[in-house]
């Protein structure tokens, strides 16, 4: 069967309508709104990654290689701290120095396994250029005393149990950081809440890890959400959290920039210009790719190839604290939103898999 093309128009009319209030000046923050369509380029990232330097099955140099033959574009190898903190004090980074690193740890003990690190290794560990590769590398560690963190662009790796320090550390070093797996965790809504209100480079949290391993993800990022916005945008992001072999591939972040450079990429985190696929089968490249949206006057339009099912449009319930489709089909109208509404988000539904949107946020006038 032919690939089919589909120029989509999805228009969402957020006009919330109080009784005795005119709807007029109501309008919704669009994350892409700065992106020309006409030129972006489309870069495929993991953000969530481990190595054998901590409890992943593959050295560094082969999950690299792994996710150059998926087609990814960005990675970041986030191993553990609690684990190699004492014998590696610094992130997996340069790509162009591993074999360095491997020379200078490889005698001591990885407190996980009580092991050296070279009788963990499956090999030497060997350098590896990103810009041979057509990739780029994002410096991470994943924070894991407490709630497990994602630092990125710092060289912190430090094993603190309590989050602020985490996050101060991260910032102290103009890093970027976000929760890791949420839906593991017993934390209420507000105690996220005052973490992304205390530090602004806490950019966002996962709403899917692996597969689906933890289902809680998302509907504790429309409760958040619904708290924090329009006020205080929370970025979703998908990573397989590599550990072995059948964890590569399964999701991924697809940034939108003009090109592939840290600066960009730091950016597009920062601004939510990304979205999300999860794919049916691992390892499937995405079968919808959004080709513009534009938001002006109460509407949202939505323009992307690919053959789909269906769109849902979501939010959270604060009656039955979850969230909620409100809305399926290309038009959502005023009566599909419901008045408690700060935010909708886009899912596109295929045969293959499915794409997230970030979040909408809306502002009542």
């Amino acid at each position: 069967m032919d690939f089919k093309y589909y120029y989509l128009k999805a228009l969402i009319l957020i006009l919330f309508v109080p009784s005795n209030q005119s709807v007029e000046g109501d309008y919704f923050l669009n994350p892409y709104e700065d992106i020309d369509w006409q030129t972006v380029q489309y870069f495929d990232a993991n953000l969530h990654t481990h190595t054998t330097l901590s409890d992943g099955s593959f050295d560094p140099h082969q999950a690299i290689d792994k996710y150059h033959e998926l087609d990814y574009h960005i990675l970041a190898l986030t191993d553990h701290d609690t684990h190699h903190h004492d014998a590696h004090p610094q992130t997996l980074y340069p790509w162009t120095e591993l074999n360095d690193i491997y020379f200078m740890i490889k005698d001591k003990i990885n407190p996980r396994y009580n092991e050296t690190y070279e009788s963990r290794a499956n090999e030497e560990w060997q350098n590896r250029d990103p810009d041979e590769l057509g990739m780029l590398a994002v410096e991470g560690s994943e924070l894991s005393a407490g709630h497990h963190i994602g630092s990125y662009m710092s060289d912190y790796a430090g094993a603190e149990s309590d989050e602020h320090t985490s996050f101060n550390e991260v910032g102290n070093r103009d890093g970027l950081a976000m929760f890791f797996h949420p839906g593991r965790y017993d934390r209420d809504t507000d105690w996220y809440v005052d973490f992304y209100q205390t530090y602004p480079h806490v950019i966002g949290q996962e709403i899917y890890n692996q597969t689906d391993r933890y289902p809680m993800d998302r509907p504790k990022w429309d409760a958040i959400l619904h708290k924090l916005m329009p006020d205080r945008t929370v970025w979703g992001f998908a990573n397989d959290d590599t550990h072995g072999t059948n964890h590569f591939g399964r999701n991924r972040n697809i940034f939108l920039i003009s090109d592939l450079t840290i600066e960009n990429v730091r950016s597009a985190m920062e601004q939510g210009h990304l979205y999300l696929y999860v794919p049916v089968e691992i390892g499937d490249r995405p079968d919808i790719t959004i080709r513009n949206i534009e938001a002006e006057e109460g509407r949202i339009e939505l323009t992307f190839f690919g053959d789909y099912n269906e769109i849902e449009w979501m939010t959270h319930d604060p009656e039955s604290v979850d969230s909620k489709v409100i809305h399926t089909g290309h038009t959502i109208h005023v009566s599909d939103v419901p008045s408690s509404a700060t935010f909708v988000r886009a899912v596109i539904l295929s045969d293959r898999g499915r794409t997230y949107t970030q979040p909408f946020g809306i502002v009542r006038s």
